[in-house]
């Protein structure tokens, strides 16, 4: 049995309107050659906790659609790995209790330990076995097809251009949850 994981934010939860997601990856991520995302100081995390009130994080309508429509299947089993921080975990949980996604996951991983989101995602999909993986951050992507060569990764990309895939081969993009179901499973 194939066992998903799923991103949270940018595959079911949309980031807050008006701020480019640019801007949001140079807010997460330290300038270096080793990738290492940034843990936010006490007013920076004031500031990203009023940018996750629910009316700000819409949820993609359609992806949810189809998670649900994965589940019923019960061909697969799907989990949600998210590398949120603690200081969202507030928010996260008013959101998932909103909008009621959390029956139709076997497991639900948050980083509320406040670990290297992709050493966290690694350890996770580990553990799990996971056998595919989406993600919308490409940069931890790339870390998590080197560690772990049997699983497949897609890229969920929402650009008109597609950003230069360092692995070749080993991380697939997709567009959307549809284009995953159609074509890879």
């Amino acid at each position: 049995m194939k066992k998903i994981g799923f991103d949270f934010d940018k595959v079911f939860v949309e980031y807050p309107p008006f701020i480019p997601d640019s801007v949001i990856e140079r807010l997460y991520k330290k300038k270096s050659s080793k990738l290492t995302y940034r843990i936010p100081g006490v007013w920076e995390q004031k500031v990203r906790i009023l940018s996750h009130y629910i009316f700000l994080r819409a949820p993609i309508k359609s992806h949810i659609k189809l998670l649900k429509a994965l589940h019923k299947t019960h061909k697969y089993e799907l989990y949600l790995i998210s590398s949120r921080f603690s200081f969202l975990k507030e928010k996260t949980e008013s959101w998932l209790e909103k909008y009621m996604i959390l029956p139709f996951f076997n497991g639900v991983y948050f980083n509320f330990e406040n670990k290297q989101p992709h050493e966290f995602k690694n350890v996770v999909l580990q553990k799990l076995a996971i056998t595919d993986y989406i993600d919308d951050d490409l940069d931890s992507l790339e870390y998590l097809a080197k560690k772990n060569p049997s699983v497949h990764f897609y890229w969920l990309y929402y650009n008109k251009e597609k950003r230069h895939n360092k692995c070749n081969d080993t991380i697939i993009s997709i567009k959307n949850l549809q284009e995953f179901i159609e074509h890879y499973l």
